[in-house]
């Protein structure tokens, strides 16, 4: 039979759940302190290891050093320990006196064959401390009591200490010399080291803090324009930009990418504006365009319903006007389905097109819907190939010929020229006619949805002012250019320019003309 699992201890998961909540509180607090406070505490921190480092290893090189030195005199003294000892002292017969009148720098002690303490000179045991003596015979002195070793005292203060053994008379030895020097003041120079060090330590750790607080501060003092700028867009200002003084720092390159980032979605704003007032009015036109002819046949159909339509004629001249509202309308949708597709920006079919069979057979097609017209084909002789769609280069062809057809005089001759501009690598036709012309200030308007120079929006000398719109858009498609020049002499001449097609059959993508 399966055992349910044992119930969890609500002690450990509680501790559990207080250490989190300790490691998410540790954690909050350190994002919620600024950045300049996090480099001055950061700064301060590094510099009091350094310091810490630095005077860890003074104080390591520093006391061997002085102990050394202590060890020198010692061993000096070993040699010849008259000058430690009272004026006049015989080293091979000592006396208490010579021993007690001895210099008070130094703890002198003379030992007896068994290490036992004879006399020295430590004169007032109370004041004064002295180290404690192990027994020290001659034999050990003469084996390890040339070289400086340890003693302890009561107080816990260490002394240098040498043995020499004392020579009597027939060169045996009479007893033992203890020469100790306390290391005392090697610990005062140690702690004076200690004071002053720390001292200049604190200095240096202030100073470092106050210098990097100020530098922080007028490096970041930036930040504050880009928090105020900032601030200001917020509020709308979109033509705020931070003023960048210095553009080779950090916060230079920040409020240069900011200004960047600004000028990007300004214009993204303005082109937002500039799109909503297009369609805004490209709704309203379409829908006065189309309502209109609706308009009209709703009228008829109403006449017609009345009994107002009596006769042949009047029934006969209604359907007429129906018919055209309708094929007008119809034009129209198929107009606005075809600007539709193309701002869907979907694939085109690409391939090398040669220019001037296009010219020529605009030209007759041309000639068929207006015989009384002149179509002239200037053909380039190095017979220019462009990459595009077959259809829609024929479609922008034969909208810029209707074009030239409604605005110019009757009769007037219309010509196509062909050429090329190898330095830019583009195929360029031009349709060009002899009317009115357009006006320069108007040339950029030409292209809008639905704009016709006649205001007046009378269908007999003007169309839905769709088919220009369309041009531009399937040239953007092939990435090409269009635009209206003056035709010398009067007119208007409309020059587009594609990308020529590769020397193989193989497409590439097109670049973008300019």
């Amino acid at each position: 039979m399966a055992q349910s699992p044992a119930p969890a201890d609500p002690d450990v998961i509680d501790e559990e759940e207080i250490e989190a909540q300790e490691r998410r509180s540790l954690s909050q607090r350190w994002a919620d302190i600024t950045l300049r406070t996090k480099i001055t505490g950061v700064t301060v921190f590094i510099l009091s290891l350094g310091l810490i480092v630095a005077g860890v290893g003074t104080m390591s090189f520093l006391r061997p050093q002085l102990i050394g030195v202590q060890d020198t005199e010692l061993r000096q003294l070993r040699n010849d320990p008259a000058s430690a000892l009272a004026p006049g002292a015989n080293t091979g017969a000592l006396t208490s006196d010579d021993v007690r009148g001895a210099d008070s720098r130094y703890y002198i002690a003379v030992l007896d064959l068994d290490g036992e303490l004879l006399y020295d000179n430590q004169r007032n045991a109370s004041t004064r401390s002295a180290p404690t003596l192990p027994a020290i015979t001659p034999d050990w002195a003469l084996d390890k009591g040339g070289e400086a070793f340890p003693l302890q005292s009561k107080d816990g203060i260490e002394w240098r200490t040498i043995a020499i053994p004392i020579m009597a008379g027939g060169g045996q030895p009479g007893g033992t010399l203890v020469i100790a020097s306390s290391t005392a003041v090697t610990n005062q120079v140690m702690t004076r080291f200690i004071v002053i060090f720390s001292g200049f330590g604190i200095a240096v750790l202030l100073l470092g803090a106050a210098l990097t607080r100020i530098l922080v501060t007028n490096t970041f003092a930036p930040l504050a324009e880009v928090e105020r700028t900032a601030l200001e867009i917020s509020r709308g200002d979109f033509s705020k930009r931070i003023m960048v003084s210095s553009p080779n720092t950090e916060v230079g390159h920040l409020g240069q990418s900011l200004n960047v980032m600004l000028d990007h979605i300004d214009d993204s704003f303005s082109e937002r504006a500039r799109t909503i007032e297009q369609m805004r009015r490209f709704i309203g036109d379409a829908g006065h365009e189309l309502r209109t002819p609706l308009v009209s046949v709703r009228g008829y159909a109403e006449l017609y319903r009345l009994g107002a339509l009596d006769d042949e004629e009047q029934l006969g001249q209604a359907m007429e006007r129906i018919e055209k509202e309708a094929i007008r309308m119809g034009s129209l949708v198929e107009d606005l389905l075809a600007l539709a597709r193309l701002d869907e920006r979907r694939p085109l079919e690409l391939a090398p097109l040669p220019l001037n069979n296009f010219a020529a057979d605009a030209a007759l097609d041309m000639r068929a819907q207006d015989p009384e017209r002149e179509f002239s084909v200037i053909e380039d002789p190095s017979e220019p190939q462009v990459l595009g769609d077959e259809h829609k280069v024929r479609q922008v062809m034969t909208n810029l010929l209707g074009n030239a057809l409604r605005y110019s005089p009757e009769g007037s001759p219309v010509e196509i020229a062909v050429s090329v501009d190898a330095s830019r690598g583009v195929g360029v036709f031009e349709i060009i006619d002899h009317g009115e012309g357009i006006p320069e200030q108007l040339r950029s308007k030409i292209f809008d949805r639905f704009w016709r120079a006649d205001t007046s929006r009378n269908r007999e000398t003007g169309g839905s002012g769709l088919g220009l719109s369309i041009v531009q858009s399937i040239v953007d498609a092939h990435r090409g250019s269009v635009r209206a020049l003056e035709t010398p002499g009067g007119g208007a001449t409309f020059r587009v320019e594609l990308p020529l097609a590769p020397a193989s059959d193989d497409t590439v993508p097109l670049p973008r003309l300019r």
